[in-house]
């Protein structure tokens, strides 16, 4: 067997590296010593050792704080992006105590139908890992202060989170088999007129939109059911009360079991996604990253969800 020889690598002193990138950091060499706890004349000895190294000026000395030269600002930010970088997987290989425990605020029908029954698999996979569940009857508003991250349908994007689309929201009404039989049965979507259409009082745009593309028009929501969650309106279905709109995947295990069933075969795609969310300054956070990814494991092993994935989730 024949072996090839690796080049090897043309890089400056580590320690050099690591004086220079702290000293433009801080923007002080005293500073910079501080932090590494070594003097600063050694830190100056680092840097000056560097400059040498690649012939080049980073600081100037005519100045009493670590002012870079023109070429120490160019040099800098890719420094400054590998140290980072060592320090985030360094991070993530090695959990620090604050680390183990994810607060994860999450809307309570996606909790109860979708992620409890998995988070078995992610127990097993990181048993140092704690996750606890801050459920919410209201979809779409992250509270960062209360949770690290968040699984919800977001409907007003914001520019200080990260938000991670995990799949389509897809309208598609359920009801009680019993509602499919008798003088009342639906057969048809113009048959809904017969029944109370359950909803959530904070989507009532759902049945709108999936009444309007059944083709059926000038229907009413019941006037005396309304419900602060999905989840409250499939199990008043479940009773037989009415007709309830699911928004996902979420109740498919009870028409497996045959204690619902979906009337008809027309799904609509809501213009909202179920989204992972987080803030935009905690994203590389190793907790965070490490249940982000379990998050897309899951949603993209899930067969029922085939349908819903946006472009970009992968």
């Amino acid at each position: 067997m024949e072996w090839t020889e690796v080049p090897r690598r043309d890089l400056p002193p580590l320690r050099a590296l690591t004086a220079f990138e702290a000293a433009a950091r801080l923007g002080s060499f005293r500073r910079a010593a501080d932090e590494l706890g070594i003097t600063r004349s050694a830190v100056s000895h680092q840097v000056k050792a560097l400059e040498e190294t690649l012939g080049i000026t980073l600081f100037r000395r005519d100045t009493r704080s670590a002012e870079l030269t023109t070429i120490g600002q160019i040099y800098y930010p890719a420094i400054r992006e590998a140290f980072d970088q060592i320090e985030t997987q360094t991070q993530f290989v090695r959990p620090s105590k604050d680390d183990s425990e994810l607060t994860l605020q999450v809307y309570v029908t996606v909790a109860l139908k979708w992620l409890i029954p998995r988070l078995y698999d992610f127990e097993r996979r990181f048993p140092d890992m704690k996750v606890r569940l801050s459920t919410s009857y209201f979809d779409w508003d992250f509270n960062e202060q209360a949770a690290d991250a968040a699984f919800l349908l977001v409907r007003n994007p914001s520019a200080e989170d990260y938000e991670r689309k995990l799949f389509h929201s897809v309208l598609r009404p359920v009801c009680s088999p019993k509602l499919l039989t008798g003088d009342r049965a639906i057969r048809s979507p113009e048959d809904l007129r017969k029944h109370k259409l359950l909803h959530v009082y904070t989507a009532a745009e759902d049945w709108e939109i999936w009444l309007r593309a059944a083709g059926v028009r000038d229907v009413k929501l019941s006037d005396s059911l309304a419900f602060d969650s999905y989840i409250l309106a499939q199990e008043a279905a479940l009773e037989g009360v009415g007709v309830a709109m699911t928004i996902g995947p979420f109740a498919d295990d009870d028409v497996e079991a045959g204690r619902l069933v979906y009337p008809f075969d027309l799904a609509v795609t809501h213009r909202h996604h179920w989204t992972f969310v987080c803030s935009a300054n905690q994203r590389l956070k190793p907790k965070i990253k490490r249940f982000e990814k379990w998050l897309i494991d899951q949603v993209e092993a899930d067969r029922s969800l085939q349908a819903m994935l946006p472009e970009l989730v992968g």
